[in-house]
């Protein structure tokens, strides 16, 4: 590889000084590759008119007298047939494989059915001196693959395919909101004081202000102040950090979108999501029923709704309201987890369905009615001592959704932060500190909101067929490289 490239740096070196220009300033194509695949699909005898093509040129097979060559697109590849002997000499004096070229020439089939152009006319646009992978192995490592993008998706069409059916995830979400009369808001992604959401920040400092501030953990607080000023349907489709564990379903960086809606609650939150989910299914694969990693995954709605508890007897066969809270203690310990700032009976539960039960939710389904413990930002549950209007979504153990009955006495809300302070000052890290200025909010009256953060990166991971959530990042984080 190293000798291949400085074969081409003394190409480039030649071309710079001979010509011809191996970075021109345009190439007027006719068509792209991708339209005139579609348009001659299934025709035997391709009549058109001379057109010209660009695109990166993967694959040389030169055979004397006659070249074919492999042209790809941003979605489809054309075979080029070289035999002018012009064309034949741009290719082989001036064209390796994985530069950049514009062909000139008449579509066909070859004598093979193969579509093809009949290039007369071959011009280098941009001169590759980095040698491109093997387009039968592509890129094999994975530190390779997701910290050198560029890289990886010249040779994989199925890493664009993903990015693409991304784009139309995210599309159909905000078609599926502007449809019901939400409007689309921009939060800060700095801010003073973080919160919305149980999760560690990033620091940073503002020097004009001489303070230290905080990358989004979410846009959730500032989302209900809108609410509070007036508008009654929000949403953000939202750049949010975590300092969290990089792994198969987290990304420091990641995409959340945040829905708030005025004089509704969590079941209207539930219905809002099973729909927008379905619809995006039905957008994006064509069907309701998806396949994913051997599952056959039905989001058509309803889904499936279970209280934690019931869930939690279910899957794990253990009854959390017969057990003690030393009893309940000791099965999370058997369980392997634990918690950060000593024993909460409801942080216990939650820990409890996180480590025997999540895994277990194959179809989609809302966990719903929390222990009061797991939040300080929703409403205490109307029926049920305890617990709280929430519910959490999920398929094949995935977390796709947490909703609430939005809290919105002051009072309470103040209460809370405080407690929440407490666990911070014990050592919990993920915490949330006190945003006086969200309670003075509170103080102005919000009212009745249901509130709905979806993970996009994880839908997108279910529309795709993706195991890992760096399938479906442009730029996963990866480990920097070495200065």
């Amino acid at each position: 590889m190293a000798d291949e490239r400085e074969e081409r740096y003394r190409k480039l070196d030649e071309l710079m000084d001979e010509g011809p220009n191996p970075f021109p300033y345009d190439f007027e194509r006719t068509e792209s590759i991708g339209s005139v695949v579609e348009k001659f699909d299934g025709e035997e005898e391709p009549s058109s008119a001379e057109i010209r093509l660009a695109g990166r040129l993967i694959e040389i097979r030169d055979i004397g007298g006659l070249a074919f060559a492999d042209l790809r697109g941003e979605r489809d590849e054309i075979q080029l047939k070289i035999e002018d002997d012009q064309a034949l000499e741009t290719l082989r004096n001036h064209i390796h494989k994985g530069d950049i070229v514009g062909a000139g020439g008449e579509v066909i089939r070859t004598n093979t059915g193969e579509l093809s152009l009949d290039a007369e006319e071959l011009t280098l646009l941009t001169k590759g001196v980095r040698p491109m992978p093997s387009d039968y192995y592509g890129v094999e490592d994975d530190e390779v693959r997701y910290g050198d993008r560029a890289l990886h998706l010249t040779s994989s069409m199925d890493a664009r395919e993903r990015l693409r059916r991304r784009s139309s995830v995210v599309r159909q979400v905000r078609n599926f909101l502007h449809d019901r009369d939400f409007m689309e808001v921009e939060t800060p992604v700095l801010q003073p004081v973080y919160g919305g959401a149980a999760a560690e920040p990033f620091k940073t400092y503002v020097e004009d202000l001489d303070e230290e501030w905080y990358l989004r953990i979410s846009p959730e607080l500032y989302l209900k102040r809108l609410v509070a000023g007036g508008f009654e349907r929000v949403f953000e489709v939202a750049r949010d950090f975590r300092n969290e564990s990089i792994d198969t379903t987290h990304n420091p960086e990641f995409t959340m979108l945040e829905v708030y809606q005025a004089y509704a609650d969590y079941e209207d939150m539930m219905e809002l999501t099973e729909q927008m989910i379905e619809s995006i299914a039905v957008e994006v694969t064509g069907s309701a029923t998806v396949e994913y990693q051997d599952h056959e995954l039905d989001f058509s709605a309803p889904w499936e709704r279970l209280t934690m508890r019931e869930a939690i007897e279910k899957h794990a066969d253990i009854d959390v309201n017969e057990l003690s809270d030393s009893e309940l203690e000791n099965k999370l310990e058997d369980l392997g987890g634990e918690l950060d700032s000593g024993f909460e009976r409801g942080l216990a539960i939650a820990e409890i369905f996180e480590e025997a039960v999540e895994h277990e939710l194959v179809q989609p389904v809302h966990i719903i009615d929390h222990p009061e413990e797991t939040t300080p930002l929703c409403k205490k549950h109307r029926s049920k001592d305890g617990l709280i209007e929430r519910f959490e979504s999920f398929a094949v153990g995935i977390e796709l959704s947490n909703a609430y009955t939005e809290l919105r006495n002051p009072v309470r809300q103040r209460e809370l932060f405080e407690e929440e302070e407490r666990r911070q000052e014990e050592g919990d890290d993920e915490a949330h500190p006190i945003d006086m200025d969200f309670v003075e909010t509170l103080e102005l009256g919000m009212p009745p909101t249901g509130g709905l953060g979806i993970g996009i990166d994880r839908l997108v991971m279910l529309m795709t067929d993706s195991q890992s959530i760096k399938e479906v990042l442009a730029f996963p984080m990866v480990k920097g490289q070495d200065p």
